[in-house]
C-alpha cells in the first residue's frame, strides 16, 4: 500500500504515509459500521474541516432527526494525540451550530472502536 496516492489541486500525486492510510481505512470502516447500524452516513474526505464522517438517523416515532459529527483519529498514542484543545472547540462549536453531537472515534491499531462524546473531552 505504499504506493497509495492522492491528487491534488494541480494534478500531481503526493504518497501517503501508512498513518494516513490506516486513517482513511478507519473512516470507511466506521461509516460501514454506522450504515449497518441504521445511519446515514457518509466520509468527508479531503475536506480538511473538524470532522471526518457525518452520521444521522431518524427516530421514525417522531421524526426527529440525530446528527452527529465525528473524528476518526487511529494513532496509537492516545485519543487526544493530533485532536488538541483548539481542533476540540472548533469541532464542537460547528457542531452546536448544526445542532449535532460531536463526537471522537477513537479506533487504534488492533483494537476496537471507542467512542468518546464531546462532554467526556477533557
Amino acid at each position: 500500500m505504499s504506493g497509495d496516492r492522492t491528487g491534488s489541486a494541480h494534478g500531481s500525486t503526493v504518497p501517503r504515509t501508512a498513518a494516513q492510510i490506516r486513517g482513511i481505512q478507519r473512516e470507511r470502516d466506521l461509516v460501514k459500521r454506522l450504515r449497518d447500524m441504521g445511519y446515514f452516513a457518509v466520509r468527508m474526505p479531503g475536506s480538511m474541516g473538524t470532522f471526518d464522517v457525518l452520521a444521522s438517523r431518524v427516530n421514525e416515532d417522531t421524526w426527529e432527526t440525530f446528527l452527529r459529527f465525528i473524528e476518526v483519529k487511529s494513532t496509537q498514542a492516545g485519543p487526544y494525540a493530533g485532536f488538541g484543545p483548539a481542533d476540540r472547540a472548533a469541532l464542537l462549536a460547528e457542531a452546536e451550530l448544526a445542532g449535532a453531537e460531536a463526537s471522537l472515534c477513537w479506533w487504534p491499531k488492533n483494537k476496537e472502536p471507542q467512542f468518546i462524546r464531546s462532554e467526556n473531552w477533557p
